[in-house]
């Protein structure tokens, strides 16, 4: 296992039927990801409220398909330890970190995982200002990977109208990737890779040390 996705991955990926690629663009085959063993509750249901164009049975089956090929990770007590204190800590920093975020931030720091996928942008800032208040958390630097990230590579590895597709039809699944799709403007030629280049560095000017190159 190289790679830790999150549930905000599982979920849109699976929306617009890109869940294997989008996590293979970063860990390189489905085998090598690893999900929290509540993603097989969580996200199902994530996916029934989504407002789908299509069947939303269809992202289950997806998703499903993909969990099967997935290790399935669960924090120890120290890990869950570990999760605790960054909740607590980013609490008190006034920062927005979930208890699923902060169980994959405790297991790659505690068993060094080269790699972690993410959709929560605020997870992302929230770590990057844990580093400087919690030691340990300092293996986390260089190894988080946005959804946006993942998307890029996506199309600079597929082509732009493929994945353009995939994302427009389900235009409300995420507003950031519609609009760098341009979705609105079905005859547009958009420049997605430097739009989402935009984001991410965006991104990257509040969490430079967590974020992955």
């Amino acid at each position: 296992m190289n790679t830790l996705v999150d549930n905000d991955v599982l979920v849109k990926g699976a929306c617009y039927g890109v869940l294997a690629e989008l996590a293979t663009s970063v860990s390189g085959i489905a085998s090598r990801c690893g999900v929290l063993g509540a993603a097989r509750f969580v996200a199902p249901s994530a996916i029934r409220r989504q407002h789908l164009q299509r069947d939303a049975s269809i992202a289950r089956e997806l998703l499903q398909a993909f969990l099967d090929q997935t290790v399935v990770v669960e924090p120890t007590e120290d890990e869950q330890q570990l999760a605790a204190e960054l909740e607590s800590t980013a609490q008190a920093l006034a920062l927005n970190l979930d208890a699923g975020e902060s169980q994959l931030a405790a297991i790659l720091v505690t068993r060094t995982i080269a790699s972690m996928l993410t959709g929560d942008k605020r997870a992302i800032v929230a770590m990057e200002q844990l580093l400087q208040t919690i030691p340990q958390v300092q293996v986390l630097a260089g190894r988080v990977h946005c959804l946006e990230q993942a998307v890029r590579r996506l199309v600079q590895a597929t082509d732009v109208a493929t994945i353009r597709h995939a994302i427009c039809a389900e235009p409300r699944v995420d507003k950031a990737l519609t609009i760098c799709f341009s979705c609105a403007s079905p005859d547009s030629q958009p420049a997605v890779v430097a739009a989402l280049s935009s984001y991410i560095d965006d991104l990257r000017a509040a969490a430079p040390h967590v974020l992955a190159v």
